[in-house]
């Protein structure tokens, strides 16, 4: 299994985004909906330090991608 390394929320993001995430509302945090698959998946606002892996492969999860997958983004 490939290892998830930690990545800034803006990398994150564009990661969402490939997947075909889009941002629908903002609040104390970012919702992105994937129309196909029917996941909200809500992400903080930007902080100055790397997410955590732990948090990174919490959401990978939420997302239905596996670990490979997702660094293939």
């Amino acid at each position: 299994m490939p290892k998830i390394k930690p990545i800034g929320y803006d990398e994150f993001t564009r990661k969402l985004m490939r997947a075909g995430y889009v941002p629908v509302r903002k609040s104390k945090h970012t919702i992105y909906f994937h129309p196909q698959k029917q996941i909200t998946i809500p992400l903080p606002h930007k902080h100055q330090k790397d997410m955590s892996k732990g948090f990174i492969h919490k959401l990978i999860k939420e997302m239905k991608l596996s670990t490979e997958e997702f660094n293939q983004l």
